[in-house]
C-alpha cells in the first residue's frame, strides 16, 4: 500500500525541484523505495536530473516491462507509433523483420511478441547489447540479437527495416535537459544535420530489402520534410506519415518497388 503521506511530501519536494510531473513521480518513487530515506534519496538523484526511468531501473513499453539504466535510451511512448506502423504492415505474415539501432530492444521485442514476424535486433553499443539481451529473456521474446553498426555492411536481406535512430542535430544536444543529457550521447547524436543515420537507412540498407519490403522510421516532430526527401531521393514510393497521439509527425514509411531478383 502506498504511504499517502510520504509520497505528498516527495511530491513536495520534486515539485520545488522543478519536476513537472511531481505526483506520479513520487508514488512511483514512493511504491518502488523499500524505506522512506530511500525515497527521500531517490527523489533528490531526481531533482538532480536522474531520469526516473534509471532510478527505477526499469519502465514500460507498448505494455511490456523492460530493464532500463545508464547506457541505454529510455523507452518513450511516442515510439509505440514505431510498433503499431509495424504491425500494420506485418499483419499475419511471417515477415523477416530488423529493428536498426535497437538499443533496450523495446521496438524489437514488442513487435515479436505481437506478430509472427523472424525479428533481428542489431544494436552496437556494448552496455545497450547488454540492456538488449536481458529485456529479450525478461520477455521471452523470440528475437535474434546481433551487437553491430548500421554503418557496417550486412549481408541479410528483410521484408521490413524498422529503426529508431539518433536524430538530434549535434549543436542541439547541450540545450536539451539535463535528464535526456544523462541518456547515452550515441543514441542521441545525429549529426550535423539529425539525418546521418536517415542517409544511411535510405540509401545502403534500401539494399538490404526485398522487393515490396518497407523501411519505417521515427523521426523528430520538425523532420518530416528532410527524411521524406531522402526517401524519395532514394527510390521509395508509396511514402506514407504516421502521427503520435500527440499529432506530431513520427514515423515514415517508404516501399521498395520493382527490385531486381
Amino acid at each position: 500500500m502506498v504511504n499517502t503521506e510520504l509520497t505528498l511530501k516527495i511530491a513536495r519536494l520534486l515539485k520545488e525541484g522543478g519536476i513537472e510531473s511531481a505526483r506520479f513521480e513520487a508514488k512511483q518513487i514512493v511504491e518502488f523505495a523499500k524505506t522512506e530515506d530511500q525515497a527521500l534519496l531517490l527523489a533528490a538523484k531526481r531533482i538532480s536530473g536522474e531520469p526516473l526511468q534509471y532510478l527505477l531501473g526499469f519502465w514500460e513499453f507498448y505494455g511490456l516491462p523492460f530493464y532500463v539504466g545508464e547506457g541505454v535510451l529510455i523507452p518513450r511512448s511516442d515510439t509505440e507509433t514505431l510498433v503499431d506502423t509495424a504491425l500494420g504492415i506485418i499483419g499475419n505474415a511471417k515477415k523477416k523483420v530488423i529493428d536498426l539501432c535497437s538499443g533496450s530492444g523495446a521496438v524489437a521485442i514488442a513487435v515479436a511478441k505481437n506478430s509472427e514476424a523472424n525479428v533481428t535486433a542489431l544494436e552496437k553499443s556494448d552496455e545497450a547489447f547488454r540492456f538488449l539481451e536481458k529485456n529479450v529473456e525478461l520477455n521471452g521474446a523470440t528475437v535474434n540479437c546481433i551487437k553491430g553498426d548500421v554503418f557496417d555492411e550486412h549481408a541479410e536481406t528483410y521484408d521490413l527495416i524498422l529503426s529508431n535512430p539518433p536524430y538530434i542535430p549535434t549543436k542541439v544536444i547541450d540545450g536539451l535537459s539535463a535528464e535526456v543529457k544523462k541518456e547515452p550521447y550515441m543514441a542521441l547524436d545525429g549529426g550535423e544535420d539529425g539525418l546521418d543515420f536517415y542517409k544511411r537507412l535510405t540509401s545502403y540498407w534500401k539494399t538490404c530489402i526485398n522487393d515490396g519490403g518497407h523501411l519505417a522510421v521515427e523521426i523528430g516532430y520538425d523532420q518530416r520534410e528532410s527524411v521524406s526527401a531522402l526517401f524519395e531521393h532514394n527510390g521509395f514510393s508509396d511514402i506514407k506519415i504516421h502521427k503520435d497521439l500527440s499529432g506530431n509527425d513520427r514515423v515514415i514509411v517508404g516501399t521498395v518497388k520493382g527490385k531486381a531478383t
